[in-house]
């Protein structure tokens, strides 16, 4: 089996002075369809709705329709969505304009407050990921406006499964219900109470989907401040002892309510054929980030392979032996992660070829060119979809950047 790359798209032209690089918009592999992060900009490098974040939100839409279409679906395929917005007032037009536009069709969702996108005017982007087919479940349903009283008129579900994935709405610490905020205080012990919360949502959502946790191959931690790391890490320890999933830690300024301090996304793929595949398994005690070791408790590992679906860890500047690259230096940081990642999709029996989606996160928008042009040069002719966000933080002061990559393995023996 093949992965079908549909629609290229010039990345030079999706912020100034982009590297000289061909992405695409969407990647089929199957009836799965992986989808470039997408804004409100247009093919001759102009952005519509300038200043107007429900005419930024229609034209992204609009892109990511499109991309659809080319890969033989539409919005209505859509299983996933994150939405990244530059300030949180601009929430309301932003998941109205969504919520019409896709209109029962019940995607689960998260959140974020970014520090920016790839253009100064953008206002918002949308990470989408979609199943054709029909064949996916929605679970728990809900309308938003029965949320915390959140005057949006837009439709949800906590969970879209599919008979090979299953996709969770990002969990922050609210009862499944709506009803009620675990951790009102700003202070660490919320945000681990925040985390129990969510991770316990967790466990029950993939039970309801016909999950458990041992399906879940990687989380993403989203947190708005690192004072609550520590905290936060050693609930989702507890949570996921002997797992061993792959992770990428991201600080964000900010989430959908001010009263959210964490967020964990999870991609969870179901078992055929056996308990998947984890590479290169540590306990976090005892490996480095940057330059320090951080005593926060987890068993994670380094890639995934679940069936022909790789997913591997954030790959910064820290090589695979713990050796810190680049300080002070966003380029050589990422042309280290790269290494990694290569040396990774290996060990998981993938190539660089295979790559259908990369995600970029910088702590500065100076860094996002050159970080955004050394990993596209690594990728190659592999043209995958492509994301890029700029963050508050990562998991050490001195790491500029983090990369995600996912990966569907092609061949008949795949």
């Amino acid at each position: 089996m093949l992965n079908d790359r549909l629609t290229p798209l010039d990345a030079a032209a999706l912020f100034p002075d982009g590297p000289a690089a061909s992405i695409a918009a969407a990647v089929r592999s199957g009836n799965r369809v992986f989808l470039s992060g997408r804004t409100a900009e247009c093919p001759d490098g102009s952005v519509a709705g300038l200043g107007d974040a429900a005419a930024q939100t229609n034209a992204t839409l609009d892109n990511l329709e499109a991309a659809l279409a080319a890969a033989g679906g539409s919005l209505r395929d859509i299983t996933k969505l994150t939405t990244s917005l530059i300030d949180r007032a601009h929430r309301k037009p932003v998941y109205e304009t969504i919520g019409r536009r896709l209109r029962d069709v019940f995607p689960v969702s998260t959140g974020l407050i970014v520090a920016g996108l790839a253009r100064p005017e953008l206002m918002v982007q949308i990470d989408a990921d979609a199943v054709i087919g029909g064949a996916t479940t929605r679970l728990r349903t809900f309308e938003l406006k029965d949320w915390f009283s959140q005057d949006i008129a837009w439709q949800g579900a906590m969970v879209a499964a599919g008979p090979a994935e299953i996709f969770v709405r990002g969990q922050a610490g609210a009862a499944l219900d709506g009803s009620a905020m675990a951790g009102p205080g700003r202070r660490p012990e919320d945000a681990a109470a925040q985390a129990d919360r969510a991770l316990s949502n967790l466990a029950t959502l993939l039970h309801e989907a016909g999950s458990d946790i041992d399906e879940v191959t990687k989380i993403t931690v989203y947190i708005s401040d690192r004072a609550y790391r520590h905290a936060v890490y050693k609930v989702i320890g507890q949570h996921f002892r002997g797992i061993h999933p792959v992770s990428t830690g991201i600080i964000v300024p900010g989430f959908a309510r001010p009263d959210i301090l964490f967020e964990i996304d999870v991609q969870a793929q179901r078992n055929q054929g056996g308990p998947h595949r984890r590479v290169r398994r540590y306990h976090s005690n005892a490996v480095r980030y940057g330059f320090s070791q951080q005593n926060i408790d987890c068993d994670f590992c380094m890639a995934v392979r679940a069936g022909r679906h790789v997913v591997l860890r954030g790959q910064t500047g820290t090589d695979l032996n713990e050796v810190m690259h680049g300080a002070g230096d966003p380029q050589a940081q990422a042309e280290q992660a790269m290494r990694n990642v290569a040396q990774l999709l290996g060990e998981a029996g993938a190539r660089l070829s295979d790559v259908t989606k990369a995600t970029v996160f910088v702590t500065d928008r100076a860094y996002l060119c050159s970080v955004t042009e050394t990993v596209l040069r690594h990728l190659g002719p592999a043209a995958p979809c492509l994301s890029t966000l700029i963050i508050k933080g990562l998991a050490s002061p001195e790491l500029a950047m983090e990369v995600d990559i996912t990966a569907m393995v092609q061949g008949d023996d795949a």
